[in-house]
């Protein structure tokens, strides 16, 4: 049995075969240990193995490792060896505090624990009477050592109806868990124990759906996953997967006719040959959209992409004509919502949380603006002490980019502002809940997102409410105007265009109007403003439009300070129509997506320089 790797980055190293447990399922346990396989001088030839291969993460497995008293001592092995990360794969049930505090002092990273499902019904699963209790006091003691905290969750006939309650379990535990890692058998020395796919399927559903409602991140294991194409709606698990082009090709899949017929064809490696041996007649749903495709796509490994979205350097630009640096720091990507115009890789797992502290301690040492944003940022448990942290620093100001639905609960908003909250961002793209939830993904969150605006704005946190112009919402401005001038006559409103900035936002005209035919909208939502004294901010962002389409009085773009020309380079461009434009300096110019779906003819170039 040889170590098995998924990508570059990850090596799984098989620390001995046996186990105290003895799940139906299990395809990894011998009834004995082969010693010349087990044996510690093995064990560290394989870690020197993985280590040569360029992995940045070890993951000891079994069989079950905690059985090898020389775990720690493997553990600090892998970390000499170079391992960014070390993690072991465990039932916990011979974890105690101490065994804990021994493996946390060797460098280990994280635990994944295995954990079908919450109860003492595990033991009929694992065949261990007792093994919840201990496996549920391994979770506290690995966390009281500070030791990150991953539960894989195979879904299998026993917990098929079950499992969808484990994610709010170990919420109400207090368990912070930095993902939930489903895996789907489809071979098992007794066969009676795996779920018809399309069973399991509606079971990873449920345990994802139930897993965003309390914020804990959920993604498919890498090497135990099923096509999206068995689920009836792919769209709502796409944030389950990582699917990278060069993927397609794996021994134990196998692509089928339908397969031909599908966009995720090429980053899709097919069905488990297992399963259509078991389930010859599996129905297949090639996935007919692009749109799909995209959110189930990574452009290359894990870690790769959370290191590119992690931290966005931006420049604000202040209305004295002054700049500051500003860090858009994404501290975690997973979302309550699912906005189609959505940019960011809300499947991604969160990055480090000292990744995420080195970015706020380095933006504060600027003094510059610090945003703190996801994904969905009230999802992480850690945002009140990253705004205090923020402050500490040095940051000029502290903004929180939000949906604002966790933000209806008074004492997350107490919390937020006792740590010194400046300024929320909330995203809201329409004045009614049947339009709202269309554009969201979620139905039912446009009423919570309202509670939520009205927490902050009883508690006097500044407001700044982001209506992203999109084909299903540009109609709605003038009313839109109309609710936040009477229900918070202190907010301001900023304007965004939807716009198809990186691959995970569809360039088609179902997403993204004319600006000619939005203007006339525009236009009556800047009147309405006016005559309710709401202010209008975000034409001068990369996320408005070009100036010289901005319906109002343009005097005061005049006194923006120039626009850095590296900013948004290659995104951006300016056609020749920008050439003599007044305000060419401090404009952004046209999305090059926008230009390519609608051309560029709607831009009228400002001749002269308003008097200031």
């Amino acid at each position: 049995m040889e170590p098995t790797t998924h990508g570059p980055t990850v090596a799984r190293v098989v620390t001995n075969e046996t186990c105290d447990q003895n799940c139906g399922f299990c395809t990894a346990r011998r009834p004995a240990e082969r010693a010349p396989f087990a044996g510690a001088a093995a064990v560290r030839a394989r870690i020197e193995e993985a280590a040569r291969g360029g992995a940045r993460q070890v993951v000891l497995t079994g069989g079950e490792p905690t059985l090898r008293r020389d775990l720690p001592a493997l553990v600090a092995y892998a970390r000499a060896a170079g391992a960014g990360e070390v993690v072991i794969e465990t039932n916990g049930a011979l974890i105690d505090r101490g065994r804990a505090a021994a493996l946390a002092r060797a460098g280990l990273g994280a635990a994944r624990v295995h954990l079908p499902r919450w109860g003492e019904e595990l033991d009929a699963i694992t065949r261990d009477e007792g093994g919840f209790a201990r496996t549920r006091a391994a979770l506290a003691a690995l966390a009281e050592a500070g030791i990150e905290l991953e539960v894989a969750v195979p879904i299998v006939r026993a917990n098929l109806e079950a499992v969808a309650g484990l994610p709010e379990a170990l919420a109400a535990e207090g368990v912070r868990v930095r993902a939930l890692l489903i895996e789907v058998p489809v071979s098992a020395p007794d066969e009676a124990t795996l779920s018809p796919l399309a069973d399991a399927a509606r079971a990873v559903a449920a345990v994802a759906a139930a897993a965003r409602r309390v914020g804990i991140p959920a993604r498919f294991d890498a090497g135990a996953m099923i096509p999206p194409c068995l689920f009836p709606q792919p769209s709502r698990v796409a944030h389950l997967y990582a699917l990278t082009p060069g993927g397609a090709a794996r021994a134990d899949h196998v692509h089928v006719e339908a397969c031909g017929r599908c966009e995720a064809r090429a980053i899709c490696p097919g069905v488990p040959r297992e399963a259509l041996r078991r389930e010859p007649g599996l129905a297949i749903r090639p996935i007919p959209d692009d749109r799909t495709r995209r959110r189930l796509t990574l452009v290359s490994s894990v870690e790769d992409q959370i290191a590119r979205e992690l931290v966005t350097r931006d420049v604000r630009r202040l209305s004295d004509g002054t700049t500051a640096r500003e860090s858009i720091v994404r501290v975690n990507f997973h979302c309550n919502q699912a906005c189609r115009f959505c940019f960011v890789s809300t499947h991604l797992p969160p990055g480090s949380e000292a990744a995420i502290e080195a970015a706020i301690e380095e933006i504060g040492r600027e003094r510059g603006v610090l945003t703190l944003s996801g994904g969905e940022p009230t999802l992480n448990p850690r945002l009140v002490e990253y705004v205090a942290m923020g402050k500490r620093a040095g940051a000029r100001e502290v903004e929180l980019q939000t949906n604002a639905i966790r933000l209806a609960d008074p004492e997350l908003v107490r919390g937020l502002c006792d740590a010194g909250l400046d300024v929320a961002f909330v995203s809201l793209h329409a004045s009614q809940a049947e339009i709202s939830d269309r554009i969201t993904g979620a139905p039912g969150t446009f009423a919570e997102t309202l509670l939520g605006i009205d927490a902050l704005a009883r508690a006097r946190v500044a407001l700044r409410l982001n209506f992203v112009f999109c084909e299903q919402n540009y109609r709605d401005f003038p009313a839109f105007v109309g609710m936040v001038g009477g229900l918070w006559p202190l907010a301001s409103i900023t304007v965004s265009f939807v716009a198809a900035s990186t691959d995970l936002v569809p360039l088609d005209r179902e997403m993204m109007p004319r600006y000619t035919d939005v203007m006339p909208h525009l236009a009556a939502g800047v009147r309405a403003a006016r005559r309710l004294g709401v202010r209008l901010t975000g034409f001068e962002s990369m996320c408005g439009i070009p100036l010289c389409l901005v319906p109002d009085d343009l005097s005061a773009y005049f006194a923006l300070a120039e626009a850095p020309e590296d900013l948004g380079r290659g995104e951006l461009v300016k056609p020749e129509a920008c050439g003599g434009c007044a305000l060419g300096s401090r404009c952004f110019g046209v999305r090059r997506g926008y230009a390519r779906l609608h051309g560029v003819e709607e831009l009228s170039p400002i001749r002269a320089v308003a008097e200031a």
